[in-house]
């Protein structure tokens, strides 16, 4: 008899995915770092959010929220790149990881919390046991190496006494719900028309990230775009590059005076790019270079910052390595600073 199709809705999924024959998936600290790159990766990709996590030598649990309806899509991504890594690696064959993966949909906001903590547990009762072979890396120790890590539930939370017994019921309730995700097969219900994100959408790029989010193939876009799949790879690499530059300076504490939350979507270009010219370390804005363009740079530069005399030498260093200007320090103390000379008019 056929499997039912895999059910799919936006929220929190608890995650769980042995290694084949419950043998280990992570063999040493580079395994871990790598799988967690993974995730980062397809966070971007699929826009979702780790609310905790427990990598154990031979298993995985995650507590994600998904914001499109694409948990099998980005599940399959990140099992599948993983496994192809381990392979690689170690010189096996086959398949890595015990079928399909377990996942459970909470709806429910105490259910979420005992679950996090659950999961986070699920480490810490390892590492007290010390089982040999099977260490554990839990998000409360190693948040700071995940970029779409939210800390928000395991921030304060408190695992020296366990799980009380409420805690207890509202695992259980979510693990014996009949709300298990069935199958592996991947499907766009009620998908839009690729025609759709071009309209939507304000830029090509973020057009084919939503796309891909919602589970076009690159293929099938640059059919509708009419390019190569080059192109397309291409400048989906870009904009994966230039969420992760943001998001590292976010983290950073960069963009101070916004939101601790505010994502790469929602900020403008031009603020991005302003900041991380003023605050950004040296590889930063070369990266920056290489993502947008020494032209936008110089755009934004020349409107937002070179009058800025708090930035004098920082930017007589971007105009001569950056942009190529032969000029002095006493260049930038004689730039009118147009903003200010319109609020004066204004003013007056």
């Amino acid at each position: 008899m056929a499997r039912r199709r895999r059910t799919e809705t936006i929220g929190f999924y608890y995650i769980l995915n042995y290694g084949a024959e419950k043998q280990n998936i992570f063999l040493d600290d580079e395994d871990f770092l790598k799988f967690l790159e993974i995730i980062d990766d397809s966070a971007i990709a699929y826009n979702f959010t780790v609310f905790t996590f427990s990598l154990m030598s031979d298993h995985y649990r995650l507590l994600l929220r998904t914001t499109h309806k694409n948990l099998s899509l980005l599940m399959r991504q990140i099992n599948s790149r993983y496994g192809i890594y381990f392979n690689h690696k170690y010189k096996r064959v086959g398949p890595l990881f015990q079928g399909r993966f377990k996942s459970w949909f909470v709806h429910d906001e105490h259910c979420v919390n005992a679950l996090a903590k659950y999961i986070e547990l699920n480490a810490l009762k390892t590492d007290i046991e010390n089982k040999a072979g099977h260490c554990g890396w839990s998000m409360s120790s190693y948040a700071e190496t995940l970029y779409c890590a939210n800390n928000e539930l395991i921030d304060g939370m408190d695992v020296t006494d366990g799980m009380n017994n409420d805690e207890l019921d509202n695992v259980k309730k979510v693990l014996s719900a009949n709300v298990e995700l069935k199958e592996d097969a991947i499907s766009i219900e009620n998908a839009k028309k690729p025609a759709w994100y071009f309209t939507e959408f304000a830029t090509r790029e973020r057009a084919i990230a939503e796309a891909i989010a919602d589970g076009y193939k690159q293929t099938t876009i640059a059919s509708y775009l009419n390019v190569s799949n080059v192109t397309i790879s291409k400048i989906y690499k870009k904009y994966r590059q230039k969420v992760q530059l943001f998001n590292k300076l976010r983290d950073k504490g960069i963009f101070w005076s916004y939101s601790k939350k505010i994502t790469y979507c929602e900020a403008s270009i031009s603020m991005f790019i302003e900041h991380l010219l003023k605050y950004g370390d040296f590889d930063d804005i070369k990266l920056g270079v290489e993502l947008f363009g020494k032209r936008v740079l110089f755009k934004v530069w020349d409107k937002r910052l070179k009058s800025d005399k708090q930035f004098i030498k920082l930017n007589l260093m971007l105009a001569r390595i950056f942009f190529g200007m032969d000029v002095e320090s006493s260049y930038f103390k004689e730039v009118k600073n147009e903003r200010f000379e319109k609020l004066k008019l204004l003013a007056s």
